[in-house]
């Protein structure tokens, strides 16, 4: 069995297409996110909808492309260890989290909908992000 070192993939593509753009992600749990990527490795989310709402964060994250355009992305923040794929050929995401709570492990899976939103600011001039 072939396994690719992925160490050398990852940068082998040139910068990743998701950079210096902005997505809203629409979960089916209800949850909806804005998430704007600075560049390969940074990001904002913004929580727009459901239980994260009004939550921000700034994160650095690690990726891997899977495929072309396909990326897994995976990061630590303050209360959750965060792993996901993000195909944006068929604008899909599925994240998985895990978190502890009361000393015991937890995770939560959630997948949705990627929809690219426009960043120029002559579209929304009230707004940095959307």
């Amino acid at each position: 069995m072939h396994h690719p070192d992925f160490r050398y993939v990852q940068h082998g593509h040139g910068v990743p297409v998701y950079a210096g753009k902005t997505y809203r992600y629409d979960y089916t749990d209800g949850n909806v996110f804005i998430i704007h990527f600075f560049d390969a490795t940074h990001r904002h989310d913004e929580g727009i909808a459901g239980q994260h709402k009004g939550l921000k964060g700034y994160y650095p994250f690690n990726y891997v492309e899977i495929a072309p355009c396909v990326y897994f992305m995976y990061w630590l923040e303050e209360v959750y260890t965060v792993s996901q794929v993000v195909d944006l050929s068929r604008m899909l995401v599925y994240t998985h989290y895990t978190y502890d709570r009361n000393g015991d492990r937890q995770s939560f899976f959630h997948c949705g909908t990627i929809t690219e939103l426009c960043t120029a600011p002559h579209h929304h001039p009230n707004s940095s992000f959307y």
